[in-house]
């Protein structure tokens, strides 16, 4: 497993992403509130674990779920070339539902909605229990497995109304489910943007870009991270933000676009490389959150 994680899931870096991830979302949900910001709780800590032990879960089941086209197609990877064993991966998979559930258990308010997510996850293992059918429809399969992203983030906002004793109609429910919107588009865009390909990369894998074509695939990617931007602005005038997350916000997206738009231009293997510039987006937007929430 330390030869898996090393290549597949670099745990430092996944780990400072899930605490980024939950921060800059409660900072702002914080901000909407009124409520004073607290980091160093051991609610972060429990907000940072869950996140980061769900991908984790994630990503081992996507090994077994895919085992069969990585072993065709990516059989440089550590379990189709063996040097990790289907055992070793359904171990980590029990061992690390486990922790996810234990972390939870330190604030009982919230288990029941960590459950549902774990529970959510497990029916995107079994493909819904119609695997022919979403094997089959990329399209399917994104509509089905992508809702994983606001299940979890509805996780963290009960986390929060529970750190802060706020009940449930406390909560300012419009603005959430706007920030809900905001970071799912991004990552709605993320999962797009990894499967994006010039006309010579295309092989047996199937891609957007083969099923809209690289145009418009990359207008739907392009087109989710400009909603998220507009939430930002939304947000950076009704909730009065510094303008460091105003430049932030402006950096990253154009940046982004740039990248869309020189694929667009000269679609090549180096242009292609969107998954990166999706990733950096996101990355930007949390920054953006955290810091414009302090200055």
């Amino acid at each position: 497993m330390s030869i898996y994680l090393a290549e597949m899931f670099p745990t430092p870096l996944r780990f400072l992403s899930s605490f980024l991830l939950y921060i800059s979302f409660v900072m702002v949900l914080e901000r909407i509130h009124g409520v004073k910001v607290t980091i160093y709780s051991s609610y972060t800590l429990v907000g940072t674990l869950s996140i980061f032990f769900l991908m984790l879960i994630l990503r081992l089941m996507d090994e077994l779920k895919d085992r069969e086209i990585d072993l065709e197609l990516f059989s440089g990877r550590p379990l189709p070339s063996g040097r990790v064993l289907e055992s070793d991966i359904r171990l980590g998979l029990v061992v690390v539902g486990a922790l996810y559930l234990a972390a939870n258990i330190l604030v009982a308010q919230v288990f029941l909605v960590a459950l549902c997510v774990l529970g959510y996850a497990l029916l995107m293992f079994k493909y819904f229990f119609i695997p022919r059918i979403l094997r089959r429809y990329l399209l399917l399969n994104l509509l089905t497995h992508n809702p994983i992203v606001p299940i979890l983030l509805f996780y963290v906002l009960i986390l929060f109304s529970v750190a802060h004793g706020l009940s449930l109609r406390d909560l300012n429910w419009s603005f959430s489910f706007l920030l809900i919107s905001m970071y799912w588009a991004m990552f709605f865009a993320w999962e797009v943007a990894r499967k994006i390909r010039s006309q010579e990369e295309e092989s047996a894998y199937v891609t957007y870009s083969q099923i809209f074509g690289p145009l418009c695939a990359v207008l739907v990617a392009g087109g989710a991270q400009t909603i998220a931007f507009a939430i930002g602005i939304y947000f950076f005038y009704s909730l009065s933000l510094s303008g460091v997350f105003l430049a932030i916000l402006l950096v990253g997206y154009g940046i982004t676009m740039w990248g869309h738009a020189r694929f667009i231009i000269n679609p090549n293997p180096v242009t292609s490389k969107l998954k990166l510039f999706a990733e950096r987006y996101i990355v930007s937007v949390l920054v953006a959150q955290i810091v414009g929430n302090f200055a």
